[in-house]
């Protein structure tokens, strides 16, 4: 059985990856979820502080691995918190994105996300997301996701989908990973992967 060393605790993500995986037929994968508290590097865009990150992972594991980092850009913010936004989730939250987008109406944010994967030759592989256009939603939704990665799903409003992120079901979620344009780092490195080592 193939294993993937994912640097994260986050267990959405970790799930996302699975998904990933699995819709394109590759089941008999191990994910481990791996936290080494690495250093978090003040770049100024999500590539350089993934590949960073990676090239820390692998040091350390001496090991294939896959770091995947993102931010939130919203457009009345000048494309703020982008390489912050885990930084801001930590500290001002999502309530705080929220008062900072009162009396705003442009309400236009998107996702922002790299992975790097470092193989096991030592060679790195990137994979940006595209799109991931997505509004503010003008209130803060209470629903918790068990598929959420962050708080930012209670504030994000998905369009085409009609709702608030977080009060997706499974189906919906997986239809905004797969059917609304966006695709996002980690569901092209699952490609990636398939194509490569299945």
């Amino acid at each position: 059985m193939r294993e993937i060393n994912f640097i994260t605790s986050n267990k959405g993500k970790i799930a996302a990856l699975k998904r990933a995986l699995s819709h394109r037929g590759m089941e008999d994968v191990k994910i481990l979820g791996q936290d080494l508290n690495l250093m978090e590097p003040q770049f100024d865009t999500v590539a350089d502080v993934s590949g960073f990150k990676a090239r820390q992972a692998y040091e350390i594991l001496k090991k294939p691995v896959l770091v995947e980092d993102g931010g939130f850009c919203i457009e009345a913010l000048n494309d703020f918190p982008g390489v912050y936004t885990k930084y801001i989730l930590q500290t001002i939250g999502a309530e705080g994105l929220m008062k900072l987008m009162d009396g705003m109406q442009n309400r236009r944010a998107r996702f922002v996300g790299h992975a790097t994967y470092i193989d096991e030759n030592g060679k790195m592989h990137s994979f940006a997301r595209k799109r991931g256009d997505v509004l503010i939603a003008s209130k803060m939704s209470e629903a918790n996701s068990p598929f959420a990665w962050s708080d930012l799903w209670k504030i994000i409003y998905v369009p085409e989908m009609g709702k608030i992120l977080s009060e997706m079901n499974e189906t919906e979620v997986e239809r905004f990973y797969n059917d609304n344009n966006a695709v996002g780092s980690v569901q092209q490195f699952a490609a990636w992967y398939v194509q490569n080592y299945q």
